[in-house]
């Protein structure tokens, strides 16, 4: 029953990917992100990894989901006088497209069957020790950690980790370079929403606390910087949105810094390791847990920034186009 419940989440994975790529629709688009989101977090449930569902629950479906949807808004309202033409186009095109895609469709169905069958055979052939497992448990008392998948993510395969946060950055650059790189503009003071205040007063310092709590706690149990950094960049989005922006109360060279000091650190301790003779991000033992706490903290804080950041340059570049 397992195995049957595991095979359907992963058939529906896919085919939530290609209908991501596939709707005619950026409406469709963007919802059918959601559910491809939220079925990723489920899959990580079913792994036992808690921590990386909360991180896809809370990034892609929550903060890269808002982004979108403000995004289709401004998008809908600018393309709005040529829809209709474009319907109809579209509607033209779509007749021809059957003969025109029989065979790439074909090509498409086999590979996905071909992918199918060789998870249901790596499936099959796990071991009842649980595959890599009793690896990660054997060596869970060198890691540093009592948390299995935090002891994969920042000690046993430390480069994921440190790759994934260069992606988050490299999403940022992506998004300068759209817009320009330019100091962030003086926010105008705006008329205060006394809900809004209200909110900022209420949950900033609870979302301080759960995020520093979840970053401690990833050491133990589910937690971890992702989770962190994504409660943190709540309180910078919140802040901005109430006419309280924080990256333009701080010098541009201070702001740079906290963008970058998580993947920096990561990697300069990484040569570091290599300088003293160890492997990359082969921490010692006897020091594996203060410096993964370390290296968490930062990344929090490196992440927190980069979605603020991120939320700021896109809701310039809005405020641009509309004008």
């Amino acid at each position: 029953m397992s195995v049957l419940i595991d095979s359907l989440l992963a058939i529906l994975i896919v085919y939530l990917a290609l209908q991501c790529l596939l709707a005619p629709r950026l409406t469709q688009t963007v919802f059918l992100f959601f559910a491809f989101g939220l079925a990723l977090a489920l899959a990580w449930v079913r792994l036992g990894a808690v921590d990386v569902a909360i991180t896809e629950a809370a990034i892609a479906s929550g903060f890269l989901g808002v982004l979108f949807l403000d995004a289709l808004r401004d998008f809908s309202f600018i393309t709005s006088g040529k829809q209709e033409s474009s319907d109809a186009a579209n509607h033209s095109v779509s007749k021809k497209k059957p003969a025109f895609l029989s065979l790439p469709g074909v090509v498409l169905v086999l590979g996905l069957g071909l992918f199918l069958l060789i998870t249901l055979e790596a499936v099959w052939k796990v071991p009842e020790s649980g595959g890599l497992t009793a690896a990660t448990e054997a060596l869970l008392p060198e890691s540093g950690v009592e948390n299995p998948v935090t002891a994969v993510l920042l000690n046993f395969r430390a480069y994921d980790t440190w790759l994934e946060m260069g992606v988050i950055l490299l999403g940022l650059l992506a998004v300068m370079a759209v817009g320009g790189i330019k100091i962030f503009p003086v926010h105008r003071k705006t008329p205060e929403d006394p809900v809004l205040q209200q909110v900022i007063l209420f949950f900033t310092p609870i979302l301080f606390l759960f995020g520093a709590f979840l970053l401690y706690f990833g050491k133990n149990g589910p937690g971890g910087a992702f989770q962190a950094a994504v409660l943190w960049g709540a309180i910078g989005i919140l802040l901005h949105l109430g006419g309280r922006p924080v990256l333009t109360v701080i010098p541009r060279w201070l702001s740079q810094l906290l963008l970058i000091m998580g993947i920096g650190f990561f990697l300069m301790l990484g040569f570091l390791l290599l300088a003293g003779g160890a492997s990359l991000f082969e921490y010692p033992p006897s020091y594996a847990g203060v410096l993964i706490l370390i290296i968490e903290t930062l990344a929090a804080i490196s992440i927190a920034v980069t979605l603020v950041s991120v939320f700021v340059h896109l809701n310039q570049l809005n405020k641009e186009e509309s004008n």
